[in-house]
């Protein structure tokens, strides 16, 4: 069977990109993918790492409005992925009519998107939306957010759930839902062979993301200060990312770890792949994160994981005493005690087995394939 898949999307990450080839991959030779993109949208990741490459890929950039000035700004204050700053666009109304789906994919329910689902339902072809929003995750967003979720929820034929908390949407429909968190492709990210050898004397944590407030980080520090405090000081800390604020290096200085943490800065390709690869095992202490997608880059390397109970990643990916820790980042107490666990090989041994097995069951490969078979049992697409 042949199809037209469009995906219609402001959103551009890694994460997406593996999926959206795995995707293009599973749909065979003969189909093809469009992703529609808003010519002016603001991407800060580069756009070599997010544009989906295929024999059967294809792009357009659509003109679309963009919403600038103190709007603009109200937007960013409120963090509104519902509203957004890229309005509905006759142009994109004019290309899915040119292309002629068969089936549209919608990411999040933002004005652009919008006008996909209007479009799909005009003519009577199946919409299904991926989503990071739902019921048990909605109060972390606004009230606004919340309920654009509810009140066009009741449109989509389908949710690619891309947190756990998007199994249960919003609007409350009972419509099929198939998982596909946001992922890395393990068949391209895989352990380093350096984790196979006997490092027993030195454990090296890894965090790789932003270093901002939200992250967690005073929380994180806070657990490696009590961990040093015990007498424990056979380990290092790792922080991969930027430090603008110079947050990470003042409270390295406050809690006197000068010794034991190291900021390498903002790393991506292979310099990346090489410093996560290093570490003995993965923490993230966030305050708040939908979902976390460099759990899944961790799980894939084969690192135990020490994740905070408030990324949606711990749900999906951290198996209790088996491939690592959920914690209350809190709770400094029982995070020191977890991060002290994680200084014996023997303990990290077989998480590390189970972290790859996890890793390799939720990849973007495996899930696309799911998701090509979920549209055909569901739309006959």
């Amino acid at each position: 069977m042949t199809s037209r898949i469009a995906i219609v999307t402001r959103a551009r990450a890694p994460y997406h990109k593996a999926l959206q080839e795995a995707f293009a991959e599973s749909l065979g030779p003969d189909s093809t993918l469009r992703l529609f993109y808003p010519a002016n949208s603001f991407n800060p990741f580069d756009e070599t790492k997010t544009l989906p490459l295929g024999p059967n890929i294809t792009t357009e950039w659509i003109n679309s409005a963009r919403v600038d000035g103190a709007a603009t700004a109200m937007l960013a204050r409120f963090r509104t992925e519902a509203i957004g700053t890229q309005l509905p666009s006759r142009a994109l109304w004019k290309s899915l009519a040119d292309y002629r789906p068969d089936l549209i994919w919608a990411h999040e329910f933002s004005p652009y998107t919008l006008a996909s689902v209007l479009f799909a339902k005009r003519n009577r072809i199946p919409v299904v939306v991926s989503s990071d929003v739902g019921q048990s995750n909605r109060a972390s967003f606004p009230w606004m957010v919340r309920l654009w979720h509810k009140l066009w929820g009741h449109l989509a034929d389908g949710i690619i759930a891309c947190t756990p908390a998007a199994r249960r949407p919003l609007s409350g429909e009972r419509i099929p839902v198939i998982e596909a968190y946001h992922a890395a492709d393990s068949r391209k990210l895989t352990p380093s062979p350096a984790q196979n050898g006997q490092r027993d004397d030195t454990t090296t944590f890894v965090y790789v993301g932003r270093i901002i407030p939200v992250k967690g980080i005073d929380l994180l520090l806070a657990a490696a200060a009590r961990l040093k405090q015990s007498g424990q000081t056979n380990w290092k800390m790792k922080f991969i990312g930027p430090d603008h604020q110079n947050l990470g290096a003042t409270l390295i200085e406050k809690f006197q770890l000068q010794d034991h943490v190291h900021i390498t800065g903002f790393k991506d390709g292979q310099a990346l792949a090489t410093e996560f690869a290093s570490g003995d095992a993965f923490v993230i202490a966030t305050r708040q994160d939908t979902y976390a997608a460099v759990v899944h880059e961790a799980a894939c390397l084969g690192l135990p994981l020490i994740v905070s109970q408030h990324a949606g990643a711990a749900e999906a990916l951290v198996r209790e005493n088996q491939n690592g820790h959920v914690i209350d980042p809190e709770d400094t107490a029982t995070f020191a005690a977890r991060l002290k666990l994680m200084l014996r090989q023997e303990t990290r041994t077989p998480m590390r087995a189970e972290s790859r097995k996890t890793g390799e069951h939720f990849s973007a490969h495996i899930r696309a394939t799911a998701l090509r078979l979920w549209m055909k049992e569901s739309f006959a697409i």
